[in-house]
């Protein structure tokens, strides 16, 4: 009995060293400092984009290159861990998605054709919370990389007849800016109200031509979207 006794007064003096030891830890910290966690979705508008190349490897480009290329509105999510310094700085890094069907490419045809954006973003986010209110407004900037997906069922070239179907990537440089605001909920949970211009360097991509000749490569300028995302922070 004395030993059951013992070990339980042991587990609960490790139990308190660890909450006091916890305690003490965030006691240093400054002000809202700790790990972070958000999540955001909406609609994403695509700028209208440009094909810039379709075309085999050493065969001349055919047709209507570079042709403006038209998308309906796209979705956008992503997902971000991090670290805030204090309540004005923080650091993150985000993936997610952003992606779209292509409407119209003049001179083309195609069937069921989607450009996802799948972005790696490291961003630095400076916040500003009012006084006496649950109001944050916030911005920032991301760098980073996108693998950028090109699918389509058919996507034809119409004065050739020449077509590309499958899935194909592309992973190029990307950069961001995003602004909003945040309404606190409780003091660990925030509602996000923002935007986001994202933005990638140019993809390309190379399908295998039927018949056994050189690849084809298909070519865009790189996305430009303006996003409207509703969200979630979470604060450690």
């Amino acid at each position: 009995m004395n030993n059951r006794y013992a070990m339980g007064m042991a587990a609960l003096s490790l139990c308190l060293g660890a909450a006091v030891a916890q305690a003490q830890y965030y006691a240093y910290l400054p002000e809202g400092a700790g790990p972070t966690f958000r999540l955001g979705l909406g609609p994403s508008f695509f700028q209208d984009g440009k094909l810039t190349q379709f075309s085999g490897s050493g065969i001349p480009t055919t047709g209507p290159v570079p042709s403006t290329v038209d998308y309906d509105t796209g979705l956008a999510f992503d997902a971000a861990l991090g670290w805030a310094f204090n309540q004005y700085v923080a650091l993150d890094f985000e993936t997610g998605f952003i992606g779209a069907e292509i409407n119209n490419v003049p001179g083309y045809s195609s069937d069921d054709t989607r450009m996802y954006n799948v972005p790696f973003m490291v961003n630095a986010t400076l916040s500003y919370p009012i006084p006496h209110t649950n109001i944050i407004p916030y911005l920032g900037a991301g760098v980073g990389g996108a693998d950028v997906i090109f699918d389509t069922d058919n996507f034809a070239q119409n004065s050739s007849g020449i077509v590309v179907s499958g899935s194909e990537n592309d992973v190029v440089f990307a950069g961001q800016l995003f602004a909003g605001v945040r309404f606190r909920l409780t003091r660990h949970l925030a509602f996000d109200l923002g935007y986001k211009y994202f933005a990638t360097d140019r993809p390309t991509f190379s399908y295998p031509e039927f018949g056994g000749g050189p690849n084809l490569d298909v070519g865009f300028r790189g996305a430009r979207t303006h996003s409207a995302l509703f969200g979630l922070t979470f604060d450690f």
